[in-house]
């Protein structure tokens, strides 16, 4: 009798292999935290205001150029950029803190976005963390 269960256990065992192992995994979100993909969006443009700090560090600046994500913000009013604690800032080429960005700098902002999130809006825009912002003094005359 006990040789009719063991066949029947091994015999259910048998089918609900294929079935764990069979099943397609999840696929990432395109919206939300932790999307794929993810694409970047690389701003140019002129700083309006210093950096203000409360909590995360903001400062909007006047877009003149980026990629094709970040096309849609030239020409516009000044967007807010909001840098938080793992931002890398470089100013003059070398690695600085916010603070010693200054209004009237030239800068080159990288930020992430989930490539389902786009085109992007300027509320959008500001929701994002910069990744990088490279800054420079302005041109000479």
């Amino acid at each position: 009798m006990h040789a009719k269960g063991f066949v029947a256990a091994a015999f259910v065992a048998a089918l609900a292999v294929p079935v764990a192992f069979g099943a397609p995994a999840k696929k990432p979100s395109p919206t939300g935290p932790g999307c794929k993909p993810a694409v970047s969006v690389i701003l140019k443009g002129t700083l309006t205001s210093d950096p203000e700090f409360v909590g995360a560090g903001t400062f909007t600046m006047n877009t003149t150029g980026g990629n094709k994500a970040g096309k849609v913000f030239v020409g516009g009013a000044a967007e807010t950029i909001t840098v938080g604690a793992t931002t890398k800032v470089r100013r003059q080429n070398a690695l600085k803190l916010i603070a010693s960005v200054e209004s009237g700098d030239r800068a080159v902002v990288h930020l992430r976005a989930c490539k389902g999130a786009l085109p992007l809006d300027a509320a959008e825009l500001t929701a994002l963390t910069a990744l990088r912002v490279n800054a420079k003094a302005p041109a000479a005359p």
